[in-house]
């Protein structure tokens, strides 16, 4: 008896899509958990069209660390899917992750399908370079925005600590062999529109895995560097070179304006897209 989890933050131009989604597959005695924080739109309102189907727990506290904890104290049933509140499943991805949950692949997470309708082409031809980077896609957690634990699995710890990095949080304590995709489920993942849009929120990435290493050093060994391996991919291909020159340029920039903001301490919330917030990226 499976339960999904999903915290969500101003998603009212997606929350609905997202619900739909998890819904559409029609799995028996499925809990679902919808955990708006601190939300200032309607993205509460929209949620409880869905009751009692979904249970909806709004807070007025912020951080999604904070809506995964409040959450889960109302969740009992395992396999446990956590679901960002702007990635809408494909058609029998959640039915596809659920049958593959098992104790040998403690955690797992559907195949990301990046949207870049309206995006401009520096931002088209940075993600026709990342297809070689192969954490995308490759294991878990993959950028999909989703990831599935066995109970075994989150056993691991407690409760989610408040930190920028929930993702690599997780990651952390597994190691890679442990970490897999279900290549027949599909996420779709809204992308930045825009350089600007993207080195925001690459930057918070950035941010995050500094502030991890500083606080849960321990939890960085299960962390695989594949930089090398991906321009090695690159190189020999010439047509993929205009692709690694932008993928080059935010990398570089993404890490300074990433020192910037850690030495002026800026807060969690800083670095959210909101250019591929719109219910039109199908």
């Amino acid at each position: 008896m499976p339960s999904v989890i999903i915290p969500a933050h101003n998603e009212e131009a997606m929350i609905e899509r997202v619900i739909e989604a998890v819904l559409a597959d029609g799995i028996k005695d499925l809990e679902c958990v919808v955990v708006p924080n601190a939300c200032s739109d309607r993205t509460a309102e929209i949620a409880r069209r869905f009751e009692p189907a979904v249970r909806v727990l709004e807070t007025d506290t912020p951080g999604k660390c904070n809506a995964l904890n409040l959450g889960e104290k109302h969740l009992s049933r395992f396999p446990r899917v956590f679901l960002d509140g702007d990635i809408v499943l494909h058609k029998g991805a959640l039915k596809a992750l659920i049958a593959a949950s098992s104790p040998e692949r403690p955690i797992i997470s559907p195949m990301p399908m990046f949207i870049l309708n309206g995006a401009t082409l520096a931002i088209k031809l940075f993600f026709r370079a990342q297809r070689f980077n192969k954490y995308f896609g490759g294991e878990a957690p993959n950028g999909s925005g989703t990831f599935v634990l066995s109970e075994a699995a989150r056993s691991r710890w407690e409760t989610f600590p408040e930190i920028i990095a929930d993702d690599g949080f997780v990651q952390g304590h597994f190691r890679p062999e442990e970490r897999s995709v279900v290549k027949e489920a599909i996420a779709d993942v809204g992308e930045p529109r825009d350089i600007s849009s993207l080195l925001k929120v690459r930057a918070r990435v950035r941010r995050g895995h500094a502030e991890l290493a500083e606080r849960y050093p321990e939890l960085m060994r299960n962390h695989v560097a594949r930089g090398g391996s991906m321009i090695r991919s690159l190189l020999p291909r010439p047509l993929e070179w205009p692709g690694m020159l932008v993928y080059g340029y935010v990398r570089i920039a993404e890490r300074l304006i990433a020192r910037r903001q850690l030495k002026s301490n800026v807060g969690l919330e800083w670095g959210r897209d909101e250019s591929s917030r719109s219910n039109d990226h199908s």
